[in-house]
């Protein structure tokens, strides 16, 4: 008897039933919105007890929004069965006896990686050189295969407090002596992605079940095919379980049709097509990719991705609150580095269909300190660049972690936001987290900054125990953004007032 996990009155899912599979790499494809993250998640419950807190998380502001009464999803190990139903504050399993019913599943352990921007940036006090050590030869040697580079060579690690468990990624950029390394907030996406992965598969217990979600978005295709051969090695090495949510056509076209688990929604009633042919999982597919987005916006980083999205969002709803059908749909994308946006901006075109607009909006200090900078010196090439793509490169209001230290020392606003958005009346934004900002614009403003907002986000985070860093710092950029919109309202529409008509008559 095949074990299986049932999802009923999920969101949009009325029925969903989804038999586990074998030890084997698996891909789980299908329209957006067909249930593939839901899947993931109800999986990842098996090994790790905050998945439904982490995935499906209910609204604390009103119960007509996000509210998941009714949802049950059923657990079928070796013919007995345990229910976990929403019960309105956490999902509570039926019948408490088989509480411990998913153990029978037999992984040892169970990992979720998806294409997620958080970051180790060290801190200084924690940056000691003599803790930083050579990665591991098999991390090393996977991370250039899978990416095509040689660049990992100089991969080192650094357990940013004594002992072990808290350790981050550095490439070493200048021998010794005087050593120089780059830190995790200069990877790319794809390649932090794929550092994390290698390693929790080079650590893994045998038998244990692997779930990935959708992190091909973060790849090239030549990288999505190197990584799906690891991975296979992998799995018939440590008889790995690897469930891999993808659109890839790449991907699908490069299995055998028995690994494509192809989820088929139909009025609310999702069914697990096994073993379809890769034809019939894209042309699914590629009806869903017609309604592409109507513009992406290519940003430096996460904290430019978090503002960004909100004021987008809020710029949407503000325009089209009477023509709701109309809005455009708009994606947010962290390249990296200024420079890299504007040259990954040109390069994007052949990446998108023609009716998707595509622009760059970088941090201020980008036009007020460094392409001043370039005029003051003559430096016709930075520049020529850059005009290259002047007409659709932008720049955000501030440098979002310089706006939101102005944002979190604005009086009680921020204190009181924050205490409403987390439902909690003791979380405080403390002047020692803020420290002494230098008053003048410049790379030590900036740097203090984003100091400030680590340690705000660490304060806050460490006094809620079902928020993780990234949700805190993403929770308050929002907030700042809708601060900022509503005191500049005027000035956020006259940014993205033309991107939005630009996308809409494209």
């Amino acid at each position: 008897m095949s074990n299986k996990i049932t999802i009923r009155n999920l969101k949009h899912i009325r029925e969903l039933t989804f038999d586990v599979p074998p030890p084997g790499v698996h891909l789980l494809s299908g329209a957006n919105g067909a249930g593939k993250t839901s899947v993931l998640a109800c999986l990842r419950r098996i090994g790790q007890g905050n998945a439904f807190a982490q995935h499906f998380r209910a609204s604390q502001y009103s119960d007509s929004l996000d509210n998941f009464d009714g949802a049950e999803i059923v657990y079928c190990v070796n013919g007995r069965e345990v229910t976990y139903a929403y019960g309105g504050e956490r999902w509570v399993p039926r019948p408490r006896s088989n509480n411990r019913l998913l153990s029978a599943f037999g992984y040892p352990s169970v990992f979720y990686i998806g294409a997620t921007a958080d970051r180790i940036t060290p801190r200084p006090e924690d940056f000691n050189v003599r803790r930083v050590a050579q990665a591991p030869l098999q991390l090393r040697e996977a991370a250039n295969r899978i990416l095509g580079t040689n660049k990992f060579d100089a991969l080192k690690t650094i357990n940013l407090t004594r002992g072990g468990g808290n350790s981050a990624f550095v490439l070493q950029s200048k021998p010794a002596p005087g050593a120089k390394y780059v830190s995790e907030r200069n990877f790319s996406l794809g390649e932090l992605c794929i550092l994390k992965l290698v390693r929790e598969l080079m650590y893994c217990a045998n038998n244990s079940l692997v779930l990935i979600d959708e992190l091909e978005l973060a790849l090239h295709p030549r990288a999505q095919i190197e990584l799906l051969r690891y991975l296979q090695e992998m799995a018939e090495q440590k008889r790995l379980t690897v469930i891999f949510s993808t659109h890839s056509v790449s991907l699908l076209k490069r299995v055998p049709r028995e690994q494509i688990l192809f989820l088929e929604a139909s009025n609310g009633a999702v069914t697990t097509v096994k073993g379809c042919y890769p034809t019939y999982a894209l042309g699914n597919i590629a009806y869903d990719e017609e309604r592409a987005p109507d513009l992406v916006i290519y940003v430096e980083d996460e904290s430019a991705l978090y503002a960004t999205e909100a004021l987008a969002r809020l710029s949407i709803s503000h325009r089209f609150r009477n023509e709701v059908s109309l809005f455009p749909t708009v994606h947010v994308v962290p390249i990296g580095p200024f420079i890299s946006v504007v040259r990954f901006l040109a390069r994007s075109r052949a990446l998108l269909p023609p009716t998707t607009v595509s622009v760059a909006l970088l941090d201020n200090d980008v036009k007020t300190e460094t392409i001043a900078g370039w005029r003051a010196q003559q430096n016709h090439a930075a520049l020529a660049e850059f005009q290259a793509h002047e007409r659709t490169i932008d720049y955000l209001p501030w440098t979002p972690e310089v706006g939101l230290v102005e944002y979190l020392g604005n009086g009680g606003d921020a204190q009181l936001h924050i205490r409403q958005h987390f439902n909690n009346h003791h979380l405080q934004v403390r002047p020692q987290d803020i420290g002494d900002i230098p008053p003048a614009a410049g790379g030590e403003q900036r740097r203090a900054c984003k100091a400030a907002v680590q340690r705000v986000v660490r304060h806050i985070a460490g006094a809620l125990p079902n928020e993780s860093e990234v949700q805190v710092q993403k929770a308050l950029f929002q907030l700042f953004s809708k601060w900022h919109f509503d005191k500049n309202r005027a000035s956020v529409l006259q940014l993205f007032g033309p991107l939005l008509t630009q996308a809409l008559v494209t």
